[in-house]
């Protein structure tokens, strides 16, 4: 708070101090340090006062002392260092604030811009023009004083020692900009905090109402700021939006942002002695782009860059380069680094080797899937449409889901990118608006929003076929365009995302189709196009064609046969067993009843009881749940023990193997009666206690 400001503040009167006669225990030395010490405070607080009294005469003396005392003095900020305020890419918008200053009406610019897209700089960039005379002869001499509402929401005192509310504040600030309207330009940032403000108590105005008159008359200079959603609050006022010129203020796009960067990389060398590679400063904004989508270009980029020279700094590094960056971002973002990396310098692996390694049995589901992705990432797709988008079809638990997992990780390095919607949610008419906003209540809409924070991410349409006819046209909308508007009137580019359908429509014909010819993969050409079109036959019963014909690939996913099941077992279950020992120090043997290796049995166990030719894989994960991981936290919770300590977990397989049949459906079952020994023990150098 300036000094100028302190001097307003209302004196607090000191509390009266009780005597306390149970104080004892006082050293007669102690007593006169304590006698001595108000007098030197008492002469403190004169002198304080007398220095005060003064400063407000002085400040009383001047034209225009409530703009000296409670705004403050943005052009004398800029001069100081001009050549830090230059507002690069930003000459469109500085022409417009000059534009609309110089109209008969509405000549009062309200620049409306999210948060962090510079729009103070803006306001500086103007200043610095008008320092070096860059303007028309109106504004080469004038000042602009920024005004912040809560500097002068307390009531204080003026020069007669009367009482001064915040209306009785601003009323006199205007009036001195207009008797002195050819010196100055007022600049409130967030100005739809003047909606309300300084109403109640009684009184019937507030600060809104206290500038109308004057904005309506032009009779003052005033540049404003707010973002979209707060400028609706003065919207609701056509009073006084009719007096506000607003000036749309963008997000610079990539191009626009790094040409930023390259015009402030001087200062943020020169400040810690260090160098900006070319490649840590493209890093910036593409990274910032990639993963920092909830906020906005520049600010996020330059936070990255000053972030970066600083640690460089303490670290005594003399260079900054890509990985610097990343590294900041996978701080905090928590993604991992070497996926930031990989995907920063480009690392062509095979996308579909990578997602293999995961994904068994669907050979023929994975290059379909990559094709498209691969014409979308070098740019043979539509650039105003989604990187690559398609449905993939097949009976429940073959991997849908896992397959459209897998991919959002080797795009965009994390599961986290993939958005999911469960479509068993979005069966009403009104689901849409669930989806992108509801304009009579404000309310967000979910794939909005998640897209507008994640624009580099992939969307599942999990079970389509389930939502509304609605759901579909919106998301015909998507495929064809590229782009859906929100709730706000704010366009949302779906550009940058990866679109994916998954439907169990048709599981009969696959059903039937996998019993006699097997793995989809291995069909000659006429057989794949004469099934194809029976699937799209079943689907043309759900869908409308022009839907069905918008999709990048239609592919059919292979029922999961014995051999892939057991594969699918083995991976789940190294996963499993590698993140126990990594986070719980936790090891696991599987014995049989003879004290010998039983994994593979163990691993069939798993087979029988978690899955089953009509649900695939689904069940697996509760089977393990029920019969492994709760029997084995269970017993781990009733261990005591220190983080370091480590455990072995001994799961004995009893009982005997049963016999496979089919049932009157031609499906396979299994009961498998056997059931799990386990128990726990803690590691120690002398002994093993049980749990």
């Amino acid at each position: 708070m300036t000094e100028d400001k302190k001097q307003l503040q209302p004196q607090t009167p000191r509390p009266k101090t009780k005597k306390n006669n149970h104080v004892v225990g006082q050293g007669q030395e102690q007593k006169e340090l304590s006698q001595e010490k108000p007098l030197v405070n008492n002469h403190q607080q004169k002198q304080k006062k007398a220095n005060k009294q003064a400063k407000n005469e002085n400040s009383f003396s001047t034209k225009t002392p409530y703009l000296d005392r409670f705004t403050t003095n943005l052009t004398e900020k800029v001069r100081s260092k001009i050549e830090k305020f230059e507002a690069y890419g930003r000459d469109e918008e500085i022409d417009e604030i000059i534009v609309s200053l110089l109209r008969q009406n509405k000549n009062s610019p309200a620049l409306v811009g999210e948060a962090g897209v510079g729009k103070t700089a803006i306001v500086e960039g103007f200043c610095a023009r008008c320092i070096r005379g860059q303007v028309p002869k109106e504004f080469r001499n004038i000042t602009v004083r920024s005004l912040e509402l809560s500097a002068i929401k307390a009531v204080t005192l003026n020069e007669k020692g009367e009482k001064e509310d915040i209306i009785a504040k601003i009323n006199k600030i205007v009036a001195e900009l207009i008797e002195y309207k050819s010196e100055y330009i007022l600049f409130i940032d967030e100005v739809h905090t003047i909606m309300g403000t300084g109403a109640g108590d009684g009184a019937t105005l507030d600060v809104a109402n206290a500038l109308k008159q004057a904005l309506a008359r032009g009779e003052i200079f005033l540049i404003s700021a707010t973002t979209p959603k707060e400028f609706t609050f003065i919207e609701k006022d056509e009073a006084m939006e009719r007096r506000l010129q607003p000036i749309r203020v963008d997000e610079p796009n990539r191009d626009e942002a790094l040409y930023i960067m390259k015009k402030l990389r001087p200062r943020y060398e020169s400040a810690h002695g260090v160098t900006i590679t070319n490649e840590a400063l493209a890093a910036t904004v593409d990274l910032s782009i990639r993963y920092m989508a909830d906020k906005q270009l520049p600010d996020k980029a330059i936070d990255l860059i000053d972030e970066a020279t600083s640690r460089a700094y303490v670290s005594g590094a003399d260079t900054i380069g890509l990985v610097d960056i990343a590294k900041i971002v996978s701080r905090k973002k928590h993604i991992p680094l070497e996926s930031i990396v990989r995907i920063s310098e480009g690392d062509r692996k095979s996308i579909e080797d990578e997602i293999g390694k995961v994904v068994k049995g669907q050979p023929h589901a994975i290059r379909s899937i990559c094709a498209v992705v691969y014409k979308g990432l070098v740019g043979m797709q539509n650039r105003n449409r989604p990187i690559g988008s398609g449905m993939l079809l097949g009976t429940t638990g073959v991997g849908k889901t896992e397959l459209a997992k897998q991919l959002a990780i080797q795009l965009f390095g994390t599961a986290d990118t993939m958005i999911r919607i469960d479509c068993t949610e979005y069966q009403n008419k009104e689901s849409v608006y669930q989806l992108i906003g509801n304009p009579t209540t404000g309310e967000k809409g979910y794939l909005t929003e998640k897209v507008k924070l994640n624009p580099y991410s992939l969307l599942l349409f999990d079970e389509i076929e389930k939502a509304h006819p609605d759901v579909h046209n919106l998301l015909l909308q998507v495929l064809d365009d590229g782009h859906l508007t929100n709730v706000d009137g704010r366009t949302i580019d779906f550009s940058n995302t990866v679109v994916i359908a998954t439907s169990n429509a048709g599981h009969k014909t696959i059903q039937n189709k996998y019993h006699i010819s097997g793995d989809f993969s291995k069909l000659d050409q006429q057989s794949l196009k004469t099934f194809m079109a029976n699937i799209e036959r079943d689907l043309k019963t759900i869908f409308r064609p022009e839907f069905i014909n918008r999709w990048g690939f239609l592919s059919v996913m292979n029922m999961l046969t014995e051999n892939i099941i057991k594969e699918i077992i083995e991976n789940k279950m190294e996963s499993l067993e590698n993140r126990w020992k990594k986070e719980l120090n936790l090891s696991v043997q599987y014995l049989d009843e003879n004290g010998n290796d039983n994994r593979k049995v163990f691993y069939e166990y798993l087979k029988n009881i978690g899955t089953n030719e009509k649900n695939g894989a689904r069940p697996l994960e509760r089977a393990i749940d029920d019969n492994l991981t709760n029997v084995i936290s269970r017993q781990m919770y009733f261990l005591p023990g220190t983080p370091t300590d480590h455990y072995t977990a001994t799961v004995v397989l009893r009982g005997k193997a049963p016999l496979a049949h089919r049932n009157s459906n031609n499906e396979v079952t299994v009961v498998d009666r056997r059931y799990l020994d386990i128990s726990v023990v803690k590691d120690t150098e002398n002994q093993h206690e049980r749990a």
